[in-house]
């Protein structure tokens, strides 16, 4: 019996958020089909090309997340995995690729061992300029503007995307549309609806970037804290939710409850949109919701208080990670794809994670999370390349062999005995393993996300339960994956205006009167713009 399964995926509306770079919405990921800049960008015409989809059955998960639209799970590596790819992908020419990383800055060539290895596993040596995420979209335009794009490059939020891509890109429609993508089989696994990411014009310009589910934002908390201050791991209001803050700060330890303020987290106890919400055939942002004025009541009492760690606003993203790997913040929001950093991170080995699920904050029931975007962008290959585009698919389809495969034990952990030790079977990374493999392939290609936490007994399954109670009933985001001219311009900086402003009152500069004018310059500076273009966007793509 073959590995692959034809059959289609399901259709729903699933799996819509914001990227943390945005770049996912600068290229037009879509949850349903969505993307592009409006010219033959119909649904029929993306049926007509988007790649084929075959499911790629390999291997078979412990839990099956499908009927959630979770990631399935698995306890063990298999024993004996499979080889997907039977020759190098490149051609001995360096690949060059421009993309971004969540992690340090991996050691140089000539001290990793693992990147050695990658090279020569790859058949090409691998040149990557790395740029931390929060930087990427300003390095990219630079990059842009200066022509240095890698032979692959990620991309970011620059004016006029879809002609930038034209200009810039290739056109990877008769490598990939339909069943022209079968040569590369891994990709063909990839989920349907990430490729309208990389659809403009009714041509393919990208291979998408899966996550999904996984990347949506939840609350994780040090279980092993709470049990031992007897605490529960469940709140059922905002009041509840205020005292179990407190009960965890405790200033003679150096510990604050919260690694930073939960302002999505509070938004999520009021039902507050994901972005934006449909009134009739246009969108309203959710910077407008009336429960703002509580949500930034709730987090000035944790602030105020000395909940939220006094560095909260200072640090950086490793930062908030550190704090709560090493207990001295216990709560922290940050997407479900951080679980597996949290378990190389955590040095005690009591340490326990579980998730908080957002109560609405009157007590009549639980809140909604905000779903994750089923891509987080999309890689495409340069017109500079064009001549190798064959050999660049086929290094994309080779970072995109799914779990299970001896190529993905690999590239996500390294050599036995060199990056990783075996217990029970299963790879663990080791620090050498986690320093030398961050080369930022999962940012350039990817398969599917798998729960697999090979770290901690019993691990996959806590994660798994925990998708499963908050993502089936998550709010998606109506206007994922549209693309709005005006957003990609002046988005970031009326957006960064406004969230100072929330900074502002969160820590008391300001009083919560000020959220209203600055929602209304917002709207001004660019807003209602925005608003009218993905509206527009919304309509003509029904």
């Amino acid at each position: 019996m073959s590995v692959y399964d034809a059959r289609p995926l399901g259709r729903r509306a699933v799996l819509a958020g914001g990227a943390a770079l945005g770049l996912a919405g600068a290229v037009g990921c879509s949850n349903d089909g969505r993307g592009g800049s409006g010219v033959a960008n119909d649904e029929a015409s993306r049926s007509k090309i988007r790649p084929a989809y075959e499911r790629y059955t390999g291997v078979k998960p412990d839990l099956a997340g499908a009927e959630y639209n979770i990631p399935d799970a698995f306890r063990r590596y298999p024993a004996d995995p499979v080889q997907a790819i039977t020759q190098p992908p490149g051609d001995g020419k360096p690949i060059t690729v421009t993309t971004y990383t969540n992690t340090p800055i991996p050691p140089k060539l000539e001290l990793n061992t693992f990147w050695q290895e990658f090279n020569k596993r790859v058949g090409s040596p691998l040149q990557v300029n790395l740029t931390p995420s929060v930087d990427y979209n300003k390095k990219f335009a630079t990059v842009v503007a200066g022509n240095q794009l890698g032979d692959l490059f990620m991309v970011g939020a620059v004016p006029q995307v879809p002609q930038m891509l034209t200009a810039k890109a290739v056109d990877l429609t008769p490598h990939l549309s339909g069943d022209n993508i079968k040569k590369y089989p891994y990709l063909a696994n990839l989920p349907e609806v990430c490729w309208n990411s990389g659809i403009f014009d009714g041509k393919i310009y990208g291979v998408p970037v899966p996550r999904g589910a996984i990347s949506s934002s939840v609350l994780y908390s040090r279980a092993d804290i709470l049990e031992a201050q007897g605490l529960k791991a469940e709140v059922k209001s905002a009041d509840d939710f205020v005292e179990l803050c407190k009960g965890l700060t405790d200033r003679k330890l150096n510990r604050f409850a919260l690694a930073t303020a939960p302002t999505q987290y509070v938004r999520n106890m009021f039902d507050i949109p994901n972005q934006w919400s449909k009134n009739g055939d246009a969108l309203v942002s959710y910077l407008e919701h009336e429960a703002h004025e509580e949500v930034f009541g709730i987090l000035q009492k944790l602030w105020k208080s000395g909940y939220i760690h006094p560095d909260a606003y200072a640090g950086q993203n490793l930062d908030m990670k550190t704090r709560f790997a090493n207990g001295s913040s216990p709560l922290v929001l940050d997407t479900f794809s951080g679980w597996p950093t949290y378990l190389q991170t955590m040095t005690d080995k009591n340490a326990e994670i579980a998730i908080i699920a957002p109560p609405k904050h009157d007590g009549s029931g639980q809140g909604k999370t905000w779903l994750g975007s089923p891509a987080i962008g999309v890689t495409a290959v340069s017109k500079k390349a064009e001549g190798r585009v064959e050999t660049l698919l086929a290094y994309l389809n080779y970072l995109a062999t799914p779990f299970g495969t001896q190529e993905y034990l690999f590239r996500k952990f390294g050599l036995a005995g060199v990056h990783h030790r075996l217990v029970e079977g299963n790879p663990v990374l080791n620090a050498k393993g986690f320093s030398e493999t961050q080369l930022g392939l999962n940012y350039q290609a990817d398969g599917p996300w798998t729960i697999f936490l090979p770290e901690r007994e019993g691990s996959a399954e806590t994660q798994f339960n925990a998708m499963k109670s908050v993502c089936p009933t998550a709010l998606a985001n109506p206007a994922a994956g549209l693309y709005s001219e005006t957003n990609t311009r002046k988005g970031g900086q009326i957006g960064d205006a406004v969230n100072q402003v929330a900074d502002d009152i969160v820590q008391g500069r300001k009083p919560v009167s000020a959220w209203a004018v600055a929602v209304k310059k917002w709207k001004s500076d660019g807003g209602d713009k925005i608003a009218e273009e993905l509206a527009q966007a919304l309509k003509s793509s029904r």
